[in-house]
């Protein structure tokens, strides 16, 4: 599920931007473009609730490398921009979350935007079908 989560903050980030920002998931070593955007994943966990269902809580945090190195009036203007384009992102399944505890903060030149995307989820079960049944049934008219 993280990797649909992923895929729909890409989408909503090339929707909102356009293709002049490279979006990268793994971590790379050289060639770095920017201004590009890094998606990452924290600690997720798993809740239980009653039955079968659970809350997923799924915390993820989008660095943004700006154009210039240093231009904080860039990085605050991106903070701002992805307050407002990352509260919902669309899954590509057509399932929309909502974008929770979103803050946000400057270090070493890099944005760094964190933002849960939590979810209610049901264990899958294994269904037990009856075996056969017989029944054996006869009608009596009885007056008494």
């Amino acid at each position: 599920m993280l990797n649909e989560i992923i895929k729909g903050i890409a989408r909503r980030l090339n929707a909102a931007l356009g293709d002049g920002y490279e979006i990268y998931q793994n971590q790379v070593k050289q060639g770095l473009q920017e201004p590009c955007f890094f998606i990452g994943v924290l600690q997720p966990e798993q809740r239980p609730l009653l039955g079968l269902r659970a809350r997923r809580v799924n915390p993820l945090v989008v660095q943004y490398f700006p154009r210039a190195e240093g231009d904080n009036a860039e990085l605050l203007a991106m903070a701002e921009r992805l307050l407002l384009e990352l509260a919902f992102i669309q899954l590509p399944a057509g399932d929309w979350l909502r974008g929770t505890q979103m803050r946000y903060e400057i270090v070493d030149g890099v944005l760094q935007f964190f933002v849960n995307y939590n979810m209610l989820v049901e264990q899958p079960q294994e269904q037990v079908n009856m075996e056969d049944l017989q029944i054996e049934q006869n009608t009596t008219n009885e007056k008494g």
